[in-house]
């Protein structure tokens, strides 16, 4: 799983958007999407604004989005230590259109240029580590962990605060439950953020691609 993220110090405009929770359409592929021309690094503008979105409404966002959300996922992880390829950012994208069915799937999605361009994702829902997870053994009870599944943002975006907003944006929705997340131990900037947001590591352990290692965090609230 890869996780992207940023480091910065300015503020962003936020908006948060709660739909009801009717089951989201069925999930697509990815496709190829013709997005305007992402602007040069000397011309963005260094603001995001941050939407949260929340059942169904959350889902059906997912849904339309897949190529754009695709395009971003793999901006965010082809370089290292993600190394990922568009294979694996469509197959991020098809895990994320399956969690939006569930219960209290939750998107947030960060915007530059007037809402023009996606700059970023982030997205979690309740979830208890599934068997075999290097998480199975935290000892989490009542009520349900959260499980903060992504956040990605394009290199273009970072240095802005789109990461942070993301990241706050998706937690403010997951009530007091304790939470956890699994990222790469050389991903320093994002786990800069983590720590400095409240996270702790868990553990490291082998990870499934290419032989690297992952680190499982765990936040209490």
């Amino acid at each position: 799983m890869g996780i992207g993220t940023v480091g910065g110090t300015r503020d962003e405009a936020a908006r948060h958007v709660t739909a009801g929770t009717g089951q989201p359409p069925p999930a697509a592929p990815a496709r190829k999407h013709a997005e305007a021309p992402w602007p040069s690094q000397a011309s963005r503008i260094a603001r995001a604004a941050v939407i949260t979105l929340t059942g169904g409404l959350a889902g059906m966002a997912a849904c339309s989005l897949a190529p754009v959300l695709a395009e971003v996922a793999l901006s965010a992880f082809a370089a290292p230590p993600w190394n990922e390829t568009p294979t694996h950012a469509d197959q991020l994208v098809s895990r994320m259109l399956a969690d939006a069915q569930q219960p209290g799937f939750t998107l947030a999605l960060a915007f530059t240029s007037g809402g023009a361009h996606l700059a970023g994702f982030g997205y979690g829902l309740p979830r208890c580590p599934a068997t075999g997870c290097a998480a199975d053994s935290l000892p989490f009870a009542d009520p349900e962990p959260f499980e903060f599944c992504q956040l990605a943002v394009r290199p273009a975006a970072r240095g802005i605060g789109a990461g942070r907003a993301l990241h706050d944006a998706v937690l403010a929705t997951s009530g007091p439950q304790p939470r956890w997340l699994v990222t790469h131990p050389a991903a320093r900037p994002a786990v800069r953020l983590y720590q400095t947001s409240g996270w702790h590591i868990s553990r490291a352990f082998p990870g499934a691609a290419n032989g690297s290692g992952r680190l499982l965090m765990i936040r209490r609230r």
